[in-house]
């Protein structure tokens, strides 16, 4: 016999709602108070739990909606729960021994449309751990299905699961998904949309700053919704192997029935600059202004030079480089302006050069591969190491050498990748004219200085108008 005047919790949930949906959720809502209005139980609004789109089989979910309700049963609020079905609420026997817990002493009633259960009882505990076992088996057992199916579409280079339409991808069709959206073909490559993620590519790998390539970006498309890039968004877009025509699975590549919109190689290339400016600057910074702050260096100091506006009666125009050493002696300061002009010539002259043309023909083919190889052979050694530290059968010092010489292997190659992003920057831009190289991005010029030359400024040696060029050490990085 049912005891009346309970306070009732109602608990829905639905595992999947790929529209965001909260139909079938309200559908449980009203059979669960239709449910609590027969048992004579009442319902404060403040106790109608919903988790829609979470599973209760994954023990990583977050389910807020239980651990709202969790907390008001201990805290006495409520001493029923009503739900459409018992695998709405628990699918893992460590959930349902959390609410037993909770339930213990506080003669906690659950009911659903198959029937109601005493949680301080124990034959309806016994009852109720079968019943979870088996909610349990059940989604382990689709769980299982859903995975191989996954691997098998992998293994066949399809796309496994769904998601928003990739930039780049996605021809539309005459078909219209379940929630009234248009279908496309991502199998297709939208020509506009790969154009400028090949451009973004090449800009990335010619030594054009994130900053640089996300405001071109900006300037030139959106996200595949509509949206303003974000650097997050171009980098999952430019590390996603889709773009190479790849697809990833557990961490093996397979080949993809999708064409590739850049080479696999330059994608390699592409992922260690993101990873490199990541480790070595973490933050990009704001957009560059001005074209030696930080590669012009003191003579005395070696400080990067920094600008500031210049004094007199020309302090609302011009700017100067100065040192921003305060210990430093040599206080070298320079007309921003005339300075950039005077190493902009020398830069064109030398882009211009044909031995460097010549040098530039006989690069070294790129190593990202070898890279990548050598990456993955360190992790999985490092794993080992920490999986097998106890084991008497191992020796921990051999893996840590093995780790060591890995590490020193990856900086050779990196050393000589950072090689290669030198000389693919100075093809991008030999053979520019003057004209062009002030159309070219700020940043991307910068690059281009600080891959040619260390632009030393000394003491300037006389006073007034002009610029004199003996205070400038343009020194060849070859040299």
């Amino acid at each position: 016999m049912l005891d009346h005047a309970r306070n009732a919790a109602i608990y829905c949930r639905l595992s999947l709602s790929p529209d965001g949906s909260v139909e079938k959720v309200d559908r449980q809502e009203a059979d669960c108070r239709k449910l609590a209005e027969q048992f004579g139980w009442r319902v404060d609004e403040r106790h109608v739990y919903k988790d829609n789109s979470r599973s209760a089989w994954q023990r990583n979910r977050k389910r807020p909606g239980w651990d709202s309700m969790l907390t008001a049963i201990e805290q006495g609020e409520v001493n029923a729960i009503v739900v459409w079905h018992g695998d709405r609420l628990i699918r893992q026997p460590w959930d349902l021994e959390v609410l037993l817990s909770l339930a213990k002493d506080r003669n906690v009633r659950l009911a659903s449309v198959v029937g109601t259960r005493d949680l301080s009882n124990a034959d309806d505990q016994y009852i109720l751990r079968i019943e979870v076992a088996g909610f349990c088996r059940s989604s382990e057992d689709t769980s299982r299905r859903v995975l191989r199916g996954w691997q098998a579409r992998a293994e066949s280079g399809r796309a496994v699961g769904g998601g928003k339409r990739p930039f780049g991808y996605g021809a539309p069709t005459d078909r219209v998904g379940r929630t009234g959206k248009p279908v496309y073909d991502t199998t297709q490559v939208v020509p506009e949309e790969a154009e400028i993620l090949r451009e973004a590519a090449q800009r990335l790998l010619a030594g054009q700053s994130q900053g640089g390539v996300l405001r071109w970006m900006n300037r030139r498309c959106t996200t595949s919704q509509g949206k303003l890039w974000t650097g997050k968004a171009l980098k999952n877009l430019l590390n996603s192997p889709r773009i190479a025509g790849l697809i990833k699975h557990k961490g093996v590549l397979y080949k993809a029935v999708w064409p590739p919109i850049i080479t696999p190689e330059e994608w390699e290339d592409v992922k260690i600059v993101l990873r490199t400016s990541a480790e070595t600057h973490g933050f990009h910074g704001k957009e560059r202004k001005y074209l030696l702050s930080g590669v012009a260096t003191c003579s005395g100091c070696g400080v990067g030079l920094r600008t500031k506006p210049a004094g007199g009666r020309n302090r609302k125009t011009a700017r100067l480089y100065h040192c921003p050493n305060k210990a430093c002696t040599s206080k070298v300061s320079r007309n921003q302006t005339h300075l950039d002009r005077y190493v902009s010539g020398r830069v064109v002259g030398r882009l211009n050069d044909p031995d460097l043309m010549a040098e530039l023909l006989a690069a070294e083919p790129g190593v990202s591969a070898e890279i990548v190889k050598l990456e993955r052979r360190r992790d999985q050694l490092k794993a080992a190491f920490t999986r097998l530290l106890d084991s008497p059968d191992v020796d921990p010092e051999v893996l840590a050498s093995q780790i060591g010489e890995a590490n020193r292997r990856i900086r050779e190659l990196r050393e000589r990748h950072a090689t290669d992003s030198r000389q693919r920057l100075l093809a991008r831009m030999a053979g520019v004219t003057a004209e062009q190289w002030d159309a070219t991005p700020l940043d991307l010029r910068s690059a281009t200085v600080d891959a040619l030359f260390r632009v030393v400024v000394l003491p300037a040696t006389w006073r007034g108008p002009g610029f004199d060029p003996d205070s400038v050490q343009l020194v060849p990085v070859d040299q």
